[in-house]
């Protein structure tokens, strides 16, 4: 699991289902300390990706605020060995940005998921790392 300066990702749950109408709902839990704390939180989403996005905020909000300014501004998979179908490793690219700049941060697995959530985590420690670079050029 993700382990940084900022926070150590403890676990996170991704539910996906749908209904026999044809309505779905994704909803992902995750849990991180800060620090001493353990904070888990939990969200829904439009997909696995977003519900996680989501959560993860909530969960790092109160400690990074500076978080607010990141988004998300491009989502990028591709296959790295096709020859194994389904079961092939993935490379997960996340753009974002914070209004001054952008950066890329991804991750590579057989699970897109856990790809997905990884590159999630680092995009997050660039915006705090630079988000504590400006305030402390601005000080």
């Amino acid at each position: 699991m993700t382990s940084n300066p900022y926070f150590r990702v403890c676990s996170y749950k991704v539910v996906s289902e749908r209904t026999h109408e044809g309505g779905s709902r994704v909803e992902a839990i995750v849990e991180v300390r800060i620090g001493p704390d353990c904070v888990r939180r939990s969200a829904t989403g439009v997909g696995p990706v977003h519900a996680l996005d989501v959560a993860l905020r909530s969960c790092l909000s109160s400690e990074f605020p500076s978080l607010a300014a990141v988004s998300l501004s491009d989502y990028k998979v591709s296959v790295v060995d096709a020859d194994h179908g389904t079961a092939a490793q993935v490379r997960v690219i996340i753009e974002a940005g914070d209004g001054t700049a952008y950066w890329d941060a991804g991750c590579v697995s057989t699970n897109i998921v856990d790809a997905s959530f990884e590159a999630l985590c680092s995009s997050a420690v660039i915006g705090i790392m630079r988000a504590r670079e400006g305030a402390r050029r601005s000080a």
